[in-house]
């Protein structure tokens, strides 16, 4: 390990004196790194974050974006599912929109209650409303990326680091907006963000 330690330190100083910029420094390590060692084999450079996951029991479906789950302790709590961003069939100062309802009413056909299901929390944990973050999993499907995939939802609230799965929601958002799945098919609706159509 102390070899690593020191081939770092070499190629970083290598990398100063080189003059190479900022977003070029990373890769430039790795390469200088790569010529002595197989630098892969050790996870220095692992961009993905392993976020934790528990088995939880779906207790309740509050709309299309947002579920309370009870944990093995008993506690329960609200999830508001990351990155994804349904039309508004609860909200207590608006209306409900267009495809809230079938957006509420799809995920409570999917997410029943008393359903054991994973919860992928997010990293950090809760949003400034202290709500819980994260991603749904029905063995292996992300329900979160279902809802896009059905067009009951739109690409939404992508803050940094919580974008494990972003690159995956686009494209799912590109293939409903492309068949104009549900909110798609309303000219307009999801670029003024459910709120003008």
């Amino acid at each position: 390990m102390r070899k690593i330690v020191s081939l770092i330190a070499v190629a970083i100083l290598a990398v100063g004196f080189l003059g190479i910029s900022d977003s070029k420094a990373t890769n430039s390590i790795k390469d200088v790194l790569d010529t002595v060692i197989d630098i892969d084999d050790f996870g220095l450079f692992d961009k993905e974050i392993e976020l934790e996951k528990d088995e939880v029991i779906i207790s309740e479906v509050v709309d299309g974006d947002t579920v309370k789950v009870e944990f093995a302790n008993g506690d329960t709590e609200s999830i508001r599912l990351l990155l994804i961003d349904t039309p508004e069939s609860v909200h207590p100062n608006k209306p409900v929109q267009p495809f809230g309802k079938e957006a509420s009413d799809y995920a409570k056909e999917v997410l029943q209650e008393g359903d054991v299901v994973t919860l992928e929390k997010g990293n950090p944990e809760r949003d400034k409303y202290d709500r819980l973050l994260g991603y749904i999993w029905i063995d292996d499907v992300n329900f979160n990326q279902l809802m896009i995939e059905e067009g009951y939802a739109r690409v939404a609230y992508v803050y940094e680091p919580n974008t494990k799965y972003l690159e995956e929601f686009e494209q799912a958002e590109n293939d409903a907006k492309s068949k104009e799945e549900n909110i798609w098919s309303i000219p307009g609706y999801v670029d003024n963000e459910f709120e003008k159509h």
